[in-house]
């Protein structure tokens, strides 16, 4: 089992393979999910504690994808199933004291889905995925939304194939109300980049047709990374103001699930790759100094044979970057644990994490932070009676 949103980016040559009609039928598996703000603890970066006074969710089922943190005022999003088995967009916001839903656009009467979100401020937020009147026929098309401090709306964006094409945006990243990018694919032209001027979402080539891209950050009108997985393996493309170009990987047969940056000569991603010789997976970390892309040891709980991923990654400043996953305890049961690492600007450490179902299944998908002593990080578990609940808790 694998939580969906660390799939999209782990999985994806499968993804691509089975299309949104393999997706559809695993729709009845959604995670409740939600991200609960808890005070700064005493120690930095010493544990992460269990999120508390979650509200109850719309539909029986219900699952966050993503999160993203402006201020006081934190956004999380993704989908839930209604009554008649629709699919709808989900989006909560966090004011610093409760969750609560907001109104959101579901264009699709069958299958609609938010995977990635980013805001700048209260007024400026923006929220991406898909949706579908048929998710059997294999047309699923690019949605994008936008929070204008008063309500969400829907923004046109491109979708390279048409009305019977596959087209979808995995993540967004914003530096201003006039600087935004949207990263997926597209049966009709692989990776997909398209970029917000303020006025109208348009897409821009990337270099690598042959890929997909699920995570992008940027730092300013002139400097975005965007990861992902391209036939040849770890797919790192930059943007210099006026032009992608692809950027060589230390770890050319590795996977990148996720993106952060602080400056032009800071940016981390992570994912994983296979290790040599032995029938596991290694975490994988990599950091760019403003000239190369880097290998940076990172942390592996599990010994061979068992795996060890990280699928998400958040960063403050180049001495407080947070990284989750998940990996298999070599203790039986072979139970999946919830894996959180942090940077303090020399070396790695594991976090202590909660994994509430510890003979079963727990996973992180998603981190993020807006201050050395204020990180989120939402996943789920799996309980007893296989039900999938939402995981979410603070680190500080």
């Amino acid at each position: 089992m694998v939580n969906d949103r660390a799939g999209r980016g782990l999985l994806m040559c499968a993804r691509r393979v089975a299309g949104p009609k393999a997706r559809a039928l695993v729709v009845l598996l959604l995670l409740a999910a939600a991200v609960a703000g808890l005070g700064p603890g005493t120690a930095f970066a010493s544990a992460c504690g269990s999120g508390t006074g979650q509200p109850a969710r719309p539909g029986s089922q219900n699952r966050f994808f993503a999160v993203a943190v402006s201020s006081c005022q934190a956004w999380a999003v993704g989908d839930y199933v209604t009554g008649a088995g629709d699919l709808r967009t989900l989006i909560e916001r966090w004011n610093g004291t409760a969750w609560k839903q907001q109104p959101s656009p579901s264009p699709a009467a069958a299958y609609n889905d938010l995977f990635g979100v980013a805001a700048t401020s209260a007024t400026n937020a923006w929220a991406v995925g898909e949706y579908s009147n048929h998710p059997a026929s294999l047309a699923f098309h690019t949605l994008a939304e936008h929070w204008n401090g008063t309500a969400w709306t829907r923004v046109p964006s491109p979708s390279p194939g048409g009305p019977t094409g596959n087209s979808l945006l995995h993540a967004v990243a914003a530096t201003s109300a006039s600087n935004a990018w949207a990263v997926g694919e597209s049966s009709a032209a692989g990776a997909l980049i398209e970029h917000w001027n303020g006025t109208a979402w348009t897409r821009v080539p990337s270099p690598v047709s042959a890929g997909a891209l699920t995570g992008v950050a940027a730092t300013s009108a002139n400097d975005a990374w965007a990861v992902g997985q391209s036939s040849a393996g770890g797919l790192i493309e930059h943007w210099n103001g006026t032009a992608w170009t692809q950027v060589p990987s230390p770890v050319p047969a590795g996977v990148l699930a996720g993106v952060a940056a602080t400056s032009a000569r800071d940016a981390w991603a992570v994912g994983y790759y296979h290790n040599p010789g032995a029938l596991r997976l290694k975490t994988l970390v990599e950091h760019w100094n403003g000239t190369t892309w880097t290998q940076v040891p990172s942390l592996n709980p599990s010994p061979a044979p068992f795996t060890n991923r990280l699928t998400a990654v958040a960063a403050t400043s180049p001495s407080d970057v947070w990284a989750v996953g998940d990996y298999i305890s070599s203790a039986r049961p072979h139970a999946t644990l919830t894996l959180v690492e942090h940077w303090n600007g020399t070396t790695w450490t594991q976090v202590p994490s909660p994994s509430p179902s510890p003979g079963r299944f727990n996973d992180l998908g998603g981190v993020a932070a807006n201050s050395a002593s204020n990180a989120w990080a939402a996943g789920e578990y799996v309980t007893s009676s296989q039900a999938q609940q939402a995981l979410v808790f603070h680190c500080c």
